[in-house]
């Protein structure tokens, strides 16, 4: 007689929504190796953000944010169809995470130290919202994680690197000080370095989801 496997109905492709995830991350990096390597004369990565891109490369800088929302979408129909806590409050940050994304994708910033516009403002108002929403979401998913014996490894990994991700945010918006202060300044501006390692520190946190979804599949239901 021959064994049947049988497919759990909700996780049957729920990996494929995690791959799809991780192929819009994946996009969004190389598009911005590529803006680095291609606007490297006008944009310094060290004393200027990433949406400063978006002054030389427009299309290239909303396709680049605009992957990082469309795979957070594929990220939570995964984790949903996987069985991973999905509740209201973390819909609604993932929400506030994409709708920061889609308006800083559309809405240009100034340049540092150039007068702001209204479009500006409001940019500046979608990058804080974001900064803060992916980290917050982490958060409760990795508390209600931890009740589910299943899911306690994913839990601790999800609390360190939250940790992780509001220290990035903390020295991001440090480095902004400077900024601030008087035209006599003369220090160094490295907040373009602390907004990429903080980036870097988010991906790495948007991947773990992706392949705990991936490995969630992989067990026998």
């Amino acid at each position: 007689m021959h064994s049947v496997e049988l497919i759990h109905p909700r996780r049957d492709n729920a990996g494929v929504w995690a791959t799809a995830a991780l192929a819009c991350f994946g996009m969004s990096v190389f598009t911005a190796l590529v803006l680095h390597v291609v606007l490297g004369d006008e944009v310094n990565p060290v004393r200027q953000v990433v949406s400063d891109y978006g002054l030389h490369g427009a299309a290239g800088f909303a396709f680049c944010v605009l992957m990082l929302a469309a795979g957070t979408g594929c990220l939570l129909l995964g984790m949903a169809r996987a069985g991973l806590p999905v509740t209201r409050p973390v819909v609604i940050l993932a929400c506030c995470w994409c709708a920061g994304l889609a308006l800083c994708a559309v809405l240009p910033v100034t340049p540092t130290g150039a007068p702001r516009t209204f479009s500006a403002e409001v940019h500046r108002f979608a990058g804080l919202l974001l900064f803060v929403s992916l980290p917050a979401a982490a958060g409760l998913i990795a508390r209600h994680a931890e009740h589910h014996p299943a899911h306690r490894g994913l839990a601790g990994r999800l609390r360190r690197q939250t940790r992780w991700a509001w220290g990035a945010l903390a020295a991001f918006l440090l480095s902004h000080v400077p900024v601030f202060l008087p035209s006599s300044y003369d220090g160094p501006l490295v907040h373009g370095l602390t907004e990429r390692l903080m980036f870097v520190v988010y991906l790495v946190l948007l991947g773990e989801l992706a392949l705990a979804v991936l490995r969630t599949e992989r067990k026998p239901c």
